[in-house]
């Protein structure tokens, strides 16, 4: 709890240095970007400008405009921040994705890791990916080491670019090294997977960026509505005007900094990492996997009849009492408890399941890379530490069972048995039928296997788009909730006044 609030310090911290125009300069500058005091002040010139035009727009009196101003000039900086941000992580993406494709030809013509870098060095000319290269080279060409050379070496790029198809292909490039044999079949279904993941990635930016001009032009629109309703109370006569009552002009304030805030959390959404994905509640779905795991439907079935029995009471209760609509609320009531637990139930077994479609494709490519120079039960037990939560446990059973019958079929049938995913399902009798076969019998296997993974592959990255963009998309209709707020209260307000007006 201590380490989380000193980390939370830090970035408040942080947040709070932005507001010195040095200290925003050297941010900017971190990213390879040049930004000069001039162009901050001229920033600044056109944000307070705009902002007090939108405040005499709305009339607001000049101590609510100060507070609008301010508002404008406090989220300028991060507004900065994020536009060079976001170029930022472009050109970071571009290099990572330049850096694996080379990395792996040069390492299949041969087989070096240390000749695969410097090949690779040269496509840098400059910039922070030719610096850990040059790190990572030099390191190795030292050959002082901690535990393994090529791990800590190829670490220090890891670090600087935080691509989980990184780490898989360096991976992949020790193994090789390490215990030699052939990498053709892996270096292309590695490229095909860099190729899969390059395109989704590409197509999320795009879509992001759609989707940040439907949510401006939906602020747009809705500013210009507030503005034609205003434009409407001030043509009224004196004596019904609103437009200078305090709440109008509170509420008209503090709409327009809720509107700088949505402004800010758009491009903030579009300003992330294009190479790391963040988390899409994985710990919540393993919650909902441990409570499938354990279900016991007849203990879930007699706590909702408990539920239920006290609703229904309550109904009975109500209608002696002689309301019928209260009672009719606590019978409706009574029936959905009776339910709950099917509900819930099936509410966590389908997002398990859509889960499990997004994450079990990439873990089949490992497999699949693992495969090249290991066993079936070796590769599996290899895969378990940095699964996706919602396999960890079933890869553990399986790997206990493969231990105690290395042979048999039972184990890999009861995988996730109880979501009976026929593609789950198909992918595991592989998987036994590459174990019970031969080197070369396996290698066909494998390509099979890897044949039948990369549609699955392409669908998981959609799905894993489709949830990244469901932030920004949920941004498109804060606009429509502020400005129907502020138009319930300006019309509330003005049939105070109109009313107060027909009494005198």
């Amino acid at each position: 709890m201590k380490v989380r609030k000193d980390k939370s310090k830090d970035r408040s911290r942080g947040k709070f240095e932005l507001f010195h125009p040095g200290n925003l300069q050297k941010q900017i500058d971190s990213y390879g970007y040049n930004f000069s005091m001039g162009r901050y002040c001229a920033f600044l010139f056109v944000s307070a400008a705009g902002a007090i035009g939108c405040g005499m727009l709305f009339c607001l009196h000049w101590y609510l405009i100060v507070p609008v101003v301010f508002a404008c000039v406090m989220a300028l900086p991060f507004l900065i921040l994020d536009g060079y941000k976001q170029m930022y992580e472009h050109k970071r993406f571009l290099d990572i994705s330049d850096y694996m494709e080379q990395m792996l030809y040069s390492f299949r013509l041969n087989q070096k890791i240390l000749i695969a870098l410097k090949d690779t060095r040269t496509l840098f000319a400059e910039g922070r990916m030719h610096e850990v290269i040059g790190e990572a080279i030099h390191y190795i060409e030292c050959g002082s080491y901690r535990y393994d050379l090529y791990r800590e070496a190829l670490e220090i790029i890891e670090n600087a670019y935080p691509a989980k198809r990184l780490c898989a292909i360096h991976e992949y490039l020790r193994t090789v090294e390490s215990n030699g044999g052939t990498c053709e079949e892996g270096i292309d279904l590695l490229l095909q997977d860099k190729a899969v993941w390059t395109d989704n990635v590409v197509l999320l930016q795009e879509d992001k960026k759609a989707a940040r001009m439907r949510a401006v032009f939906s602020l747009f629109v809705t500013m210009l509505l507030a503005l034609i309703f205003h434009m409407a109370y001030r043509t009224m006569p004196e004596q019904y005007t609103i437009v200078g009552h305090p709440v109008t002009q509170v509420v008209t304030t503090l709409y327009l900094i809720l509107n700088i805030a949505i402004f800010c959390k758009i491009n903030r959404q579009i300003a992330g990492s294009w190479i790391v994905r963040e988390d899409l509640g994985g710990e919540k779905i393993g919650g909902y996997f441990e409570m499938i795991s354990s279900y016991d439907e007849k203990k879930e079935a007699g706590k909702s009849f408990v539920f239920a029995g006290i609703a229904l009471g309550i109904a009975i209760l109500f209608g002696l009492l002689g309301k019928a609509l209260a009672s009719a609320l606590a019978v409706v009531a009574a029936v959905l408890l009776l339910n709950q637990h099917k509900i819930g139930y099936r509410i966590a077994y389908d997002k398990v399941v859509q889960e499990i479609n997004r994450v079990f494709p990439g873990w089949l490519m490992e497999m699949a890379l693992l495969l090249q120079g290991n066993n079936v039960q070796v590769s599996i037990e290899k895969t378990i530490d940095h699964a996706p939560v919602v396999l960890q446990s079933e890869l553990q059973n399986l790997s206990d069972s493969l231990k105690r019958t290395p042979n048999a079929v039972g184990p890999y049938l009861k995988f996730l048995r109880m979501f009976e995913l026929s593609a789950v399902l198909s992918a595991m009798k592989m998987l036994y039928a590459i174990s019970e076969s031969g080197n070369g019998d396996a290698q066909s296997q494998i390509r099979i296997l890897v044949q039948r993974n990369s549609k699955m592959m392409d669908k998981a990255e959609k799905m894993s788009n489709e949830k990244s963009l469901a932030g920004i998309n949920g941004i498109f209709y804060l606009p429509q909730v502020t400005v129907s707020v502020q138009t319930v209260v300006n019309m509330v307000v003005f049939m105070l006044v109109f009313l107060g007006q027909m009494k005198i």
